[in-house]
């Protein structure tokens, strides 16, 4: 495996990345929602997914912005690596993943575990990204967003347990 380096600009952009995928996940779930809660449960959502994107993009010009005024980064080649193994442990590791799961998914129980499972490992990249990074901007962008996606969690365990679909 190649190692890869890591700092705050590029957790900015796998976070956007993070994001875009969720915003295509929930669009597509909620255009084969078949229940009308949940389908506003996917659309609801999607629009946090879009409003955290653009965090993620905001937060990317800032430190793209202190980069340029002298801040230096750290680049670590073991954090890399396991920035680089929790990624490709995710439930939507590609496009091409997410597509495929909501394709897959064969209910709208099915389609809500599928996002219970994203916003969890969400919430892990989160996490471990208080840990490696240092500027306060970064910080505060993922403490809020790990926030989000932890009422996300709660929002589609709670849409499941009144899902029409559910079967223990």
């Amino acid at each position: 495996m190649a190692q890869m380096f890591f700092n705050e600009i590029e957790a900015a952009k796998i976070a956007q990345n993070m994001e875009a995928n969720g915003l295509a996940f929930y669009q597509k779930a909620a255009a084969r929602a078949n229940d009308q809660a949940t389908r506003d449960v996917f659309l609801r959502l999607a629009e946090d997914e879009k409003e955290h994107l653009a965090r993620f993009q905001e937060l990317e010009e800032k430190l793209q912005g202190e980069r340029r005024a002298g801040a230096g980064y750290a680049d670590d080649a073991e954090i890399g690596a396991y920035i680089d193994r929790l990624l490709k442990t995710q439930v939507f590791g590609s496009e091409s993943d997410v597509a495929r799961l909501a394709d897959q998914a064969e209910s709208d129980y099915e389609t809500l575990a599928v996002g219970m499972r994203a916003e969890r490992d969400a919430i892990v990249f989160y996490q471990e990204m208080l840990d490696f990074v240092d500027s306060k901007v970064a910080k505060e962008a993922f403490t809020h967003i790990l926030a989000e996606e932890r009422k996300h969690l709660l929002i589609l365990g709670d849409r499941s347990e009144h899902c029409e679909d559910f079967q223990g």
